[in-house]
């Protein structure tokens, strides 16, 4: 008798398990008749925690460790929610969050495995996307990727699959623009627009490709007003 008093008086009692009134997957714990932490549902299912429960300070310890991890894996889904982000950019938003290095990185790992975090798909379509949409060549993607943290390897292998007609095509749009939006003599023209190409990361020999094809088609244009 005497054992079973002593070990009712080492362990807290879970006097109650209260579903939150606004967050309906979260959940109010109550211990020895007072308010002591709140937990997501997973986790709360993950511990099989019920009223009348005992639970003693290495559980509610394992316990409170798996709720910041899981909550931790959980803002990382609500990042990529919106929009696809490498490895090292989750890092850096954890860590704004306030989740120390170890937390993050389980959260990580976990969004790795099941497919959510892929810095190689990731690379493809930031590079993709710079190309075809943003009037951007690809020595400026392969720096915004390398600044993302992504891999030499996963760069060569995102630029190697780059649509080299589409790139063309967006540079070729870029340049004409800027032709005829640009005052001056065809030096000037030429010196401005190719300027522009080469700041937006095309690299030179296709803006020479770019440049040439713009100037012959100019040069056809003004012989119709000859």
């Amino acid at each position: 008798m005497e054992d079973n008093d002593h070990n009712q008086s080492t362990h807290a009692i879970i006097t109650k398990v209260e579903l939150q009134a606004r967050k309906k997957n979260r959940y109010n714990i109550y211990i020895n008749e007072e308010y002591a932490f709140s937990l997501h549902e997973d986790m709360l299912i993950k511990h099989r925690l019920m009223k009348g429960d005992l639970i003693d300070r290495t559980l509610l310890e394992k316990v409170m460790q798996d709720e910041e991890r899981h909550a931790a894996y959980l803002k990382g889904l609500r990042i990529l929610g919106r929009r696809p982000h490498s490895r090292l950019e989750m890092k850096q938003k954890l860590g704004q969050s306030g989740y120390d290095a170890r937390v993050c990185e389980y959260a990580i790992e976990r969004l790795l495995e099941q497919g959510y975090l892929n810095d190689a798909m990731f690379a493809q379509q930031l590079a993709d996307q710079r190309i075809a949409f943003n009037h951007k060549g690809r020595n400026y993607v392969r720096y915004e990727l390398k600044a993302k943290g992504i891999s030499k390897d996963e760069i060569a292998q995102a630029l190697e699959a780059l649509d080299d007609d589409a790139e063309f095509e967006a540079a070729l749009t870029l340049a004409q623009r800027k032709w005829n939006s640009t005052s001056g003599t065809q030096v000037d023209k030429k010196r401005k627009t190719m300027g522009l190409l080469l700041r937006r990361g095309y690299t030179q020999s296709l803006v020479r490709r770019v440049m040439e094809h713009v100037q012959q088609t100019t040069e056809f244009d003004e012989d119709l007003f000859d």
